[in-house]
């Protein structure tokens, strides 16, 4: 098929008939893998705070601030990042802000100040927030739509290895070399991942929506050479696709069409909420087990067995997005996370048995990593290919924006209200993001993007 004749129609059903393939495989795996070294570096220094703290002289609200700076450069590079992948490409971006916030975070492993600590940490919090919404909206137009939930799910259910990996490396690097070396740990793995991303293609729908047409043909064409190569025969002929509305104008602007604006003021609430409740737990989680009686190192070794779920229930979540629904999930998970983060809160208050402890934190983890799995799979679905970018990047945005207030709000609540009214300020976030998903989500399962754009 000659570029001349390429249409964004031809070029969506060429590329919705394509099975999975080796092609899909590489595109997932190398998203995935930089996906769990974000995870990795947030997760790191809720882990090792109590040592790095200790060693800088940091007060609690000086700590809240090191983990509200991180969020306010997650905060800048989403907005930035989603922006630029989509006039700039997914590649470009999501290649280069793997390598600022690995380097930031090997060079945060030789600060001396606190003042130091807090412009590395917005640095690396930039390369973060960048990469991560474009990770999704890449794998989301690079896969077939019957794939699409689950492979987006499982990207997110990385997280749970980057957490593990972080508790890991703290539990046995940390107590023999101390916290410094935690950070440089993940430099060698992230660049090797960089590097193989080089391989991998542009996506053909990003071209087209920029008018390059004989880049998108070239990029298409190489992928059904692999696809064919792979299976031994050629491809089936591609089902007709409706024709397909593009939108004009300044990107941000699209957002707030009639067809959208439902759609972001749900994504940027769910966003908001959920980031809060997941941050609000996590980053103080290792120092309030400290705090309710439990050593530095047992609070992260209890952490490390809670995470052990988030792969699985990771994988779960995505299995069931593509089965069930993009939404009634959501909704379901968030609730329980809700309820679960109370449980927990007050089992620490009690000071409950370890075992009876440890069921009620694995609990609270696994629905919110099942919530995740289907969020991250759900978000870039909402918006066309010229927006996806932005318009995935300013939800997540909302979400830093969550995730910057909160550990803050929980350190300021905590001398005030205790431990489990804090907790349950945290689980009320949770909800409140189920209901608005329950009032304002729309249904995304089994539709191929453009027609989920349509309508």
């Amino acid at each position: 098929m000659s570029s001349s004749i390429l249409t964004l129609e031809s070029l969506v059903g060429r590329m919705e008939r394509l099975p999975f393939s080796g092609i899909h495989k590489k595109v997932f795996g190398l998203s995935a893998a930089g996906y769990l070294f974000d995870a990795y570096d947030m997760a790191l220094l809720s882990f090792i705070m109590p040592a790095l703290s200790k060693d800088l002289n940091l007060s609690a609200v000086q700590t809240g601030l090191v983990f509200s700076v991180s969020f306010l450069g997650m905060l800048c590079g989403a907005l930035l990042g989603g922006t630029l992948s989509d006039h700039l490409g997914r590649l470009k971006v999501f290649k280069y802000t793997l390598l600022i916030f690995s380097f930031a975070t090997a060079i945060t492993g030789l600060v001396q100040s606190y003042e130091a600590l807090l412009v590395l940490r917005f640095i690396t919090g930039f390369g973060l927030g960048g990469e991560q919404p474009v990770v999704f909206t890449y794998v989301s137009e690079m896969v077939p739509n019957q794939y699409r939930g689950r492979l987006n799910g499982l990207t997110e259910a990385m997280w749970g290895f980057g957490m593990l990996l972080a508790a890991g490396v703290t539990f046995f690097i940390v107590p023999v070399y101390g916290w410094r070396w935690a950070f440089f740990a993940g430099i060698l793995p992230a660049c090797l991942i960089w590097y193989f991303r080089l391989g991998i293609p542009e996506s053909p729908r990003w071209f087209m929506i920029k008018g390059q047409h004989h880049d998108a043909e070239r990029q298409l064409e190489l992928i059904e050479k692999e696809v064919e190569k792979e299976l031994g025969k050629s491809l089936p002929e591609p089902k007709p696709v409706d024709k397909i509305h593009t939108e004009k104008g300044v990107k941000f602007s699209v957002l707030f069409r009639p067809l959208y604006s439902k759609r972001t003021i749900m994504l940027w609430l769910l966003w908001f909420c959920a980031l809060f409740g997941y941050w609000g737990l996590n980053t103080w989680l290792p120092t309030l087990l400290k705090q309710a009686g439990y050593s530095m190192y047992a609070s992260i070794g209890y952490v490390f067995i809670m995470n052990t779920v988030w792969v699985p229930s990771g994988i779960l979540g995505s299995y069931l997005s593509d089965r069930i629904g993009r939404k009634y999930p959501i909704v379901f998970y968030l609730v329980f996370a809700g309820i679960t983060t109370l449980v927990y809160g007050w089992a620490l208050t009690q000071q409950l048995p370890l075992g009876i402890m440890l069921s009620c934190g694995i609990a609270a983890v696994l629905f919110m990593a099942g919530a995740f799995a289907v969020i991250y799979a759900y978000t870039p679905e909402n918006y066309p290919t010229e927006v996806r970018g932005t318009g995935t990047g300013t939800a997540n945005g909302w979400g830093r924006i969550g995730g910057m207030i909160a550990p803050t709000v929980v350190g300021y609540l905590y001398p005030i209200i205790g431990l489990y009214f804090t907790l349950g300020a945290v689980a009320s976030a949770f909800v409140l993001a189920a209901i608005v998903v329950a009032m304002l989500g729309t249904e995304t399962k089994g539709k191929n993007l453009e027609a989920i754009s349509q309508h």
